[in-house]
């Protein structure tokens, strides 16, 4: 009797002791979350302010997602960018009905990253940068973006990516 008790506490422990554990996962990972979103909308309200638009607009989502395309590609480029996107975007909740959710998420996962590649593309070129920033942005947009907004040295040229051409 006392062998089983003491195995039972040991097991009651056990299992508070990995309730703990992942109770401090999932606080840091909320944590480290919300610190990465503060982040992202402080780099994004600087390179917007950088722009000439107002910092606000960085914080209102999908209307971000479209100013950041104005900025930085030409106005048929970044409509076609952004609808592309948003279109994808629209297909999510069909990821979750059973089998159909695969082949969707086969068709709207890579028209997503292409989309967001090419606006992490068009971004340092919109600032003056040069093709190897570029590059670098679509794979580490973060890091890069926070190299924008930060340097001192790094203005708003308005250099626009022409993918579609304006028509006359």
């Amino acid at each position: 009797m006392n062998g089983s008790s003491s195995s039972d506490m040991m097991a009651g422990l056990a299992g508070l002791l990995g309730a703990g554990v992942v109770a401090i996962i999932l606080i840091v990972s909320i944590a480290l979350a919300l610190a990465l979103t503060v982040f992202i909308i402080i780099v994004n309200w600087k390179l917007l302010e950088k722009a000439g638009e107002p910092g606000w607009k960085a914080i209102i989502p999908f209307y971000n997602l479209y100013t950041m395309c104005d900025i930085s590609m030409t106005k048929p480029t970044s409509i076609v960018v952004f609808v592309i996107y948003m279109v994808a975007y629209a297909g999510i909740p069909l990821t979750f009905i059973p089998y159909l959710g695969i082949v969707v998420s086969l068709i709207i996962s890579p028209i997503m990253y292409i989309s967001a590649g090419v606006l992490n593309f068009a971004i340092p070129k919109a600032y003056g940068k040069d093709v190897g920033m570029s590059v670098l942005s679509i794979f580490f947009p973060p890091i890069v973006r926070a190299i924008l907004a930060f340097s001192k040295d790094t203005e708003y040229t308005g250099t626009k990516l022409t993918i579609i051409p304006e028509s006359k």
